[in-house]
């Protein structure tokens, strides 16, 4: 009887334990901080064996932008209007993440699906798609709109 209490008390406190981490933004997984609406306000792509970097003050002079919504429901809606052709190719759909690798899924056609690389830091979204040969194609850097 005393090792069954025993037993039941350990599972109670184990699974308080495992709701806390959960529930703490330190452990989050990046599913749970993908969601939200994001800004892109830096962003670097290499043409010709030249890295090129457009900062903040340039897109906002050139009025260039792309916002990009990850919904909970795993669709992703975005605006853009950047001379990249990568991003002009994109098409609103569905997102998937596996490891630390988010693909937008292209609504009609999968051979358009595009994958990038992502990362969080300090609260802001790095997205990186390079080539075959290794070359930059978008390295962009995005802070999140609102609440989550």
């Amino acid at each position: 009887m005393k090792i069954e209490r025993f037993i039941m008390k350990l599972n109670s406190f184990f699974s308080e334990i495992l709701g806390w981490l959960q529930s703490t933004e330190m452990f989050a997984r990046p599913s749970k901080q993908l969601p939200g609406k994001w800004q892109l306000f830096e962003y670097y792509t290499e043409i010709e064996s030249d890295l090129n970097n457009v900062n903040e003050e340039q897109l906002k002079a050139d009025k260039q932008r792309w916002n990009i919504e990850f919904a909970k429901d795993e669709k992703y809606l975005h605006d853009s209007n950047l001379s990249v052709s990568l991003i002009s190719s994109i098409e609103n759909g569905i997102w998937s993440i596996s490891k630390n690798f988010v693909t937008l899924i292209h609504p009609e056609n999968f051979r358009n699906n595009v994958e990038f690389q992502f990362a969080f830091e300090k609260g802001d979204l790095k997205l990186l798609k390079k080539d075959e040969f290794g070359r930059i194609l978008f390295f962009g850097f995005f802070k999140r709109l609102g609440p989550n």
